[in-house]
Formats: C-alpha cells, sequence, structure tokens
C-alpha cells in the first residue's frame, strides 16, 4: 500500500500538528543549467530540491552547467570538471560529454535552432549524451526535467529514464503560444510519463495539444518571506516618493521597454514618482537612463526584499507568464500587483481581485495588447487610491499563501508517488516511511 502525503503544516484553528507519513525517494532533477542566482526556472530548481531534502527524500541536480552562466553555444561545447559540485547545499552531478564528439556538436548547434532540423539535432544530442546520461542518472526513482527543449538535456534525462525503467517526468515551464510549445518541446513532452505544471490554464492547453499522459497541477512555490526592510532601502537610495517596481529581465517580452514608456508618462501627472528596475539586461535590450529611473543588474535576495517592502506597487506587464511568481512574492508584503490580462494570471489573482489586470486579451492566443498610456493609468490609479491598492494587496496576500513550499512540495511528492506506482508493481517495503 502507499502511504500517501498531506499537509504538514499546522492547523490554523486549533494549532495542532498533523501527523504525515509518505515514502523516502531517490530524486534525480534534470535541468540544464543549474546556476540559482539568474533566477526562474533554475531558482525554483534549487528551492524545489530544498524543500524535497527537508521532506527528507534524497535529490541530486543533473546538469550541464553549475559553476557558469552559460553563453552562446555553452550548453553543448562546456563541460563541468568531474570533481563533486555542490550548490547551496544540493549535490550536483554534472554531464559531461566527450570532446570526441565536437564535430557532431556543432551539427546540433546549426541544426537545433531551425524547424526542420530540429528533430534531427535532438536525435544525435540523444545519441552523444546516452552513455553519459546513463551513469549521471543511475540509481534513481524517478527523473524529474524541468524546462522544455531548449539545450536539448530533457531528451538526454528521457533516455537516462527508459534505458533504467524509471518514471520520466516533465515540468514544462511554457509560456502556450509564446514559447515552450515548438514542435521539437511536444516531441519531448510526449516522452513523459507525466506532466507538471503550474494552472489549469497549461493543463486545458496540453490536452488539447493531443497530450494524453497524466497531467498533474502543482502551481509554484514562494518562501514565506516578508522580512524585507523598507526604510533600509529607501534611506540607502534617497527614495522619498511612491516607487513602482519591476523585477525580471530588462528585455521586451518582459515589458520592460513599455514599463519604461509608461513611467515616462506617468511622472507627468506624478514627478515624485521612482521606477526601480531589477533584473539583467539582454544584449538585445538597450537599458534606458531615464530620469526617475534606478537601474540594477543581478541583486541579492535581501535586497529585492527591501525593494518588495519598500514599494508602492509591483508592475510587470509581461507578454507571457507560466506562473508568475513575482506577483505572489509581492503579495506576502501585502503590495498590489500590475500585470497584463492573462490566461494565467486570471486564473490565479484576476478572478480573486488580487492584482490589476490590463490590456485587450486574445485569450485563442494567450496575447493581451497593452498601451503604455492604459498602464500609467492603472499604476496612477493605484498610487492615488490607498484604499484601492490596500484591498487588492490583502488579497493577494490571501492568494500568496496556497503557494508556500511547505504546501507546494506536497503536490510534487503526491505526483512523484503517483508516477512510480503506475509506472511499474512496486514494492513499497523497500522504501524507508518518513514521518512528521
Amino acid at each position: 500500500m502507499i502511504i500517501m502525503p498531506f499537509p504538514t503544516r499546522s492547523d490554523g484553528i486549533s494549532g495542532r500538528k498533523a501527523t504525515v507519513e509518505t515514502r523516502k525517494l531517490k530524486i534525480g532533477i534534470s535541468v540544464w543549467s543549474f546556476t540559482p542566482n539568474t533566477g526562474g526556472l533554475q531558482a525554483h530548481a534549487q528551492l524545489l530540491c530544498h524543500y524535497l531534502k527537508l521532506r527528507g527524500h534524497d535529490v541530486t541536480v543533473i546538469t550541464r552547467s553549475a559553476t557558469r552562466i552559460p553563453k552562446a553555444g555553452d550548453y553543448l561545447f562546456a563541460n563541468e570538471p568531474p570533481n563533486p559540485i555542490s550548490v547551496h547545499g544540493i549535490p550536483v552531478s554534472p554531464l559531461r560529454i566527450s570532446k570526441m564528439w565536437k564535430p557532431v556538436l556543432w551539427t546540433i548547434l546549426k541544426t537545433a535552432a531551425r524547424k526542420q532540423t530540429a528533430p534531427m539535432a535532438a536525435r544525435l544530442y540523444e545519441m552523444i549524451s546516452a552513455r553519459p546520461a546513463r551513469n549521471a542518472f543511475s540509481g534513481y526513482d524517478l527523473i524529474h526535467h524541468i524546462g522544455h527543449a531548449t539545450a536539448l538535456m530533457g531528451f538526454a534525462s528521457s533516455q537516462a529514464a527508459d534505458f533504467h525503467g524509471v518514471p520520466f517526468l516533465v515540468q514544462p515551464t511554457a509560456h502556450p503560444y509564446i514559447f515552450g510549445d515548438s514542435a521539437l518541446d511536444f516531441r519531448l513532452y510526449r516522452k513523459a510519463d507525466r506532466l507538471l505544471v503550474h494552472t489549469r490554464y497549461e493543463h486545458t492547453f496540453f490536452r488539447a495539444k493531443g497530450i494524453n499522459c497524466p497531467i498533474d497541477v502543482v502551481g509554484n512555490g514562494i518562501e514565506d518571506r516578508s522580512d524585507g526592510q523598507s526604510g533600509r532601502f529607501q534611506s540607502k537610495y534617497a527614495i522619498k516618493g511612491p516607487i513602482i517596481l519591476y523585477l525580471g529581465r530588462k528585455t521586451a517580452d518582459k515589458g520592460y521597454l513599455l514599463m519604461i514608456e509608461a513611467f515616462n508618462l506617468l511622472r507627468i501627472r506624478n514627478p515624485t514618482a521612482i521606477l526601480v528596475c531589477m533584473g539583467p539586461a539582454s544584449s538585445e535590450t538597450k537599458v534606458k537612463q531615464v530620469t526617475g529611473v534606478l537601474q540594477f543588474d543581478y541583486v541579492t535576495e535581501d535586497e529585492k526584499h527591501d525593494a518588495l517592502a519598500a514599494c508602492t506597487c509591483l508592475c510587470v506587464p509581461s507578454e507571457g507568464e507560466s506562473f508568475g511568481l513575482v506577483y505572489m512574492e509581492a503579495g506576502r508584503y501585502r503590495k498590489p500587483v500590475i500585470g497584463r490580462n492573462l490566461p494565467v494570471l486570471r486564473e490565479l489573482l484576476g478572478n480573486k481581485q488580487a492584482a490589476l489586470l490590463l490590456g485587450d486579451s486574445d485569450d485563442g492566443k494567450n496575447t493581451v495588447k497593452l498601451e503604455a498610456a492604459e498602464l500609467a493609468e492603472g499604476i496612477s490609479k493605484l498610487i492615488n487610491n490607498p484604499a484601492f491598492a490596500r484591498n487588492i494587496g490583502e488579497a493577494c496576500r490571501r492568494v500568496s499563501d496556497s503557494f508556500l513550499w511547505p504546501n507546494v512540495v506536497q503536490r510534487f511528492e503526491t505526483a512523484y508517488l503517483k508516477a512510480i506506482e503506475s509506472h511499474r508493481p512496486v514494492n513499497w517495503k523497500n522504501y524507508p516511511v518518513l514521518t512528521w
């Protein structure tokens, strides 16, 4: 009999602690690069591993990159050293590809980005990575790949799962109709025994696209942090006016250029407003030097949380989201958030009046047309109407409660156990029982 997990947090009414039993698993996490300080899915992978370890599981990350941030063709050509690696206390096993395959790797580099030749690139990568992947992924109860087909890592992981006879789970982190839904991506998803998705919108999307394996809606996790110091941030940068916070890569698709344009309009009526932009810029994006804008590249988690505590509102008008983690992080501080009226954000926040979602939505294409003037008007509405802003912030806080990591990690755990049980007959006596 399989013993399924249930919540471990204390009962909010009685204060009693739940008793929980589950099975200790050995989990191989596959991700193309494991550099959590760059944020995104890599930070998610790090926190997932951390909370799985807290639950008593044995977790290792298998990746191509952990000690450096890959650039250009590094994901194909650069190998990590063979010595043991640990990142944030999580053991890392590098997937190393022999230099003898360099001519084939050049072929893969030239063909992977083209729709017509991408399947050939995937097959070649499976061929040259087969032996190292089998070695790297040996001994696990399951393999969980985080990401889509970018960098081809998932194809190596899938081959290893087949070889070892263990379940292969894929967490796509896709933005439907924007990225993560190419023919090559679906080639990877169809290899999965189970998909782990963030929202019901994603679930419906993948079903409509013909994915027939079980799909679990697991959400995404945030840490229960609201310890940022607003005064420290304001004092450090001599800020006195309302603060609009932009958190994310400085790229057009994340809404950075639109944000700058909207802020210029906002300053006409709110000259004391300050825009704080935190995140790295891509090579294609020119960082705008604008009056009233503070530009940051990578920042520490503490500085990010100080900014969240200090801001009047968070505004990230991204063109696509798989979940919208930064909105939930702002919710822990009861901050009102602004985004595009995307189906995912509507499902998570908008339907609960927990965000100000703007723009003309085309749900069939997962796109939202948003003009700078409308965005500026929305920000102004929050700045000049404290009661309205407070109500949104309180609702955002309530929504974020459901996505704290101690709750979310159990959804992953349940999906793992179901995948193992359905993949092959299991003698659960061989799995030690974990009790809380």
